[in-house]
């Protein structure tokens, strides 16, 4: 096997810092002739409200960094239990041949996360192996991680989720049929099941929802409990009204990308004045979409 540069993670959200790290693991991949190799794990070590990324978003985006393999690692037990030593020697030398190591400031590994950046310091000398630790990257003057970016998206921030995602935040759903409210309403919806593990901000918002031939159509994206027209088991829902397209939504997997936070989701005294708040939306929503040089 030829000799690599890896870096390892949760890689949650695969946000700004993330970015950093990786595009370092691709500059020594190449200037040293390294095979660049990204180990990261299905599901946080420690439990959290819900993922940034699913596994299927992650590896996408980290592939689009275009490193050489993407190794996956299932949270086990066995692989929690395994010391520092023993991890770092069995996977970074031995099968993986690493000869130089990329982390973040903040990175573990390792049986009580004892594999942190002092741990490397100390131990990656004796193997011959380099180490590079990136320093944190900071948006408004916070440090970018995966928690504070989950604390953003409970807060309905996506202005400041975006910015440390560097990226749109965006999910992928199944389309599903709804009750047809919104058609009665004036305001026809696609609806949306998304996968449980998928942490998805409450609320109103401005977004862009692209089918699989990339055609991007504007939206506003209600996510919440519908309590003006839902009286029984309110329940998360998820329904986009479409701004620039007619006829019959087709697409099965839409990918929904948010742009903006309009507004919170409340009980309206009676149907009018619900059918008037999503008029408002809707023209915030065509906003968004000039800016975005949408044309709807």
């Amino acid at each position: 096997m030829k000799n690599s540069v890896i870096t390892i993670g949760t890689f949650d959200g695969v946000h700004k810092g993330h970015q950093a790290i990786l595009n370092k693991v691709v500059d020594v991949a190449k200037k040293d002739n390294l095979k660049s190799i990204v180990l990261s794990f299905e599901n946080p070590v420690k439990k959290v409200n819900g993922l940034i990324t699913t596994t299927e978003e992650k590896v996408n985006l980290l592939a689009s960094f275009c490193v050489d393999e993407i190794l996956l690692l299932p949270v086990t037990k066995e692989i929690l239990s395994t010391t520092a030593e023993d991890f770092f020697e069995t996977v970074f030398v031995k099968q993986l041949k690493a000869k130089h190591i990329v982390v973040g400031y903040d990175c573990t590994f390792g049986k009580d996360r004892n594999g942190n950046v002092a741990w490397l310091k100390k131990n990656v000398k004796k193997y011959g192996i380099k180490l590079t630790v990136i320093k944190p990257v900071k948006v408004k003057n916070k440090i970018v991680s995966s928690s504070e970016i989950r604390d953003l998206i409970t807060k309905s921030n996506i202005k400041d989720t975006n910015k440390m995602l560097n990226r749109t935040f965006s999910f992928t759903g199944k389309h599903v049929s709804g009750n047809k409210i919104g058609r009665t309403l004036g305001f026809p919806t696609v609806n949306i099941k998304v996968d449980d593990t998928k942490l998805l901000p409450k609320g109103v918002f401005a977004c862009m929802v692209s089918d699989k031939k990339n055609n991007m159509y504007c939206g506003v994206l209600n996510i919440g409990t519908r309590p003006t027209v839902d009286l029984k088991e309110h329940k998360l829902s998820v329904e986009i009204h479409l701004l620039n397209f007619s006829g019959v939504w087709k697409e099965k997997n839409p990918v929904i990308y948010i742009y903006d936070f309009i507004r919170k989701e409340k009980k309206f005294k009676n149907i009018e004045l619900l059918k008037q708040a999503i008029k408002k939306d809707t023209d915030f929503t065509k906003k968004v979409c000039i800016e975005n040089m949408l044309a709807f």
